[in-house]
């Protein structure tokens, strides 16, 4: 078999991103300003949504919209530890503490049983709220994660928040273009939050962006706030006046988009449909040429949801487990770049120190020791992913031999 080299991502740019950039640097103003309010515009009318802000990443996004809900010292926010550990950064950084609920076995979503699970067995309701049994704090939100970009069950999942009294904020740095049950992600009445790294299905190279269904102008304003120091006036706004004075009005962040940047995300977002095509495409080819293997599990795509196909996550057989990172290394040799998604927050060295008790999640823990991410971009084509599928095969073939 020839050896290919296929990286593990690219980005899907090309001349018109180049010349945008181009225009914002040649222009006067290059900080927020026009092309950031022309990107928002349009990620409003691709989602069909009231309010959108952007910001410089989409942990700046969690962080925000966790800082406007009032999060801080004595509270708890569930969420998984199948994520990115910004996810649980977030919710620390505010003074708070996540606990973290296990998740569904085959898409790897926050299990809504087992918030409920959770709740039932660790909370006691009071006047205050719903009060840790254990840590005294008060449940406070949930804040579901939208993993490879297949939504959460969020009907489910809001339904629990309405019953106890909890916010939502959503985590769907993989899920622009995802729909669940006939619903854009980011149709919520609650934030949604977007990342555009790099690596992501459209990137403003680092970005991201707060969306709400509403168009709700104080929500919005407050948000807009946070983001930039908490300012009572932005850069333009200070400029236009004449008089360079302002307010602090909230403990703010500097986590501002550029229009650098936004120039990026006006062409990307207009391309989100082709990509969103394309990423299916690939991930349908894998589907077909790894149709079969028994010690192989592909991904699992709910009837009615429509996945963004940020990863491409296949399960080795149990039995296989302990061979994951060998299985890795010999892709590598053969020119394939996987990845992991995720090392489980719990696992890592801060999280250990900061929770001083062992957490155990079954489930979490099974599938990260067997789960490899396969390439998944625009730009690859059939032979590719059959270069990418067949290695694999032969590689488990092997390892299921000895």
């Amino acid at each position: 078999m020839k050896k290919q080299k296929i990286p593990y991502s690219i980005p899907y740019i090309d001349d018109r991103e180049i010349g945008e950039v181009v225009k914002v640097l040649k222009g006067k103003w290059i900080t927020t300003g026009s092309e950031v309010k022309k990107f928002e515009r349009l990620v409003k009318k691709h989602l069909g949504v009231g309010t959108a802000v952007a910001v410089s990443s989409g942990t700046a996004a969690l962080e925000i919209s966790l800082a406007v809900q009032g999060v801080g010292e004595g509270d708890e926010v569930l969420t998984t530890a199948y994520t990115f550990a910004s996810t649980a950064l977030a919710i620390i950084h505010r003074g708070a503490m996540p606990v973290f609920a296990d998740i569904e076995a085959d898409t790897f979503n926050i299990d809504p049983g087992k918030i409920e699970e959770k709740i039932g067995q660790e909370y006691e309701l009071t006047a205050a709220g719903l009060q840790s049994k254990k840590t005294k704090r008060f449940l406070r939100g949930i804040l579901p994660v939208h993993f490879g970009g297949q939504p959460a069950e969020m009907r489910t999942i809001r339904e629990i928040a309405g019953r106890y009294g909890l916010f939502i904020v959503e985590d769907a740095a993989h899920a622009i273009g995802a729909v669940h049950r006939g619903e854009k992600i980011g149709k919520s009445p609650h934030p949604v939050c977007f990342s555009f790294y790099s690596n992501k299905n459209m990137t403003t190279g680092e970005g991201g962006m707060i969306v709400m269904d509403s168009d709700c102008r104080e929500w919005e304003k407050k948000l807009r706030m946070y983001s930039m120091h908490g300012l009572s006036k932005d850069a333009v706004e200070r400029y236009k006046t004449g008089l360079p004075f302002y307010d602090i009005v909230y403990p703010g962040f500097k986590a501002n988009l550029t229009d650098i940047q936004a120039a990026l995300g006006v062409v990307q977002v207009k391309k989100l449909p082709v990509i969103d095509r394309l990423r299916n495409r690939v991930a349908a080819w894998y589907d077909e040429f790894l149709a079969g293997v028994d010690d192989i599990t592909t991904p699992v795509i709910r009837a009615y949801n429509h996945s963004a196909r940020h990863l491409y996550p296949v399960l080795l057989n149990p039995k296989l487990k302990g061979c994951r990172d060998e299985v890795i290394i010999e892709l590598r040799k053969k020119g394939i770049c996987p990845s992991v998604h995720f090392i489980p927050v719990h696992f890592h060295s801060f999280f250990k120190t900061f929770f001083k008790e062992e957490i155990r999640l079954p489930v979490t823990e099974d599938l990260f020791s067997r789960e490899i991410s396969l390439p998944i971009y625009p730009g690859l084509n059939r032979s590719d992913v059959k270069y990418a599928a067949d290695t694999l095969k032969g590689i488990i073939d092997l390892k299921g031999k000895k």
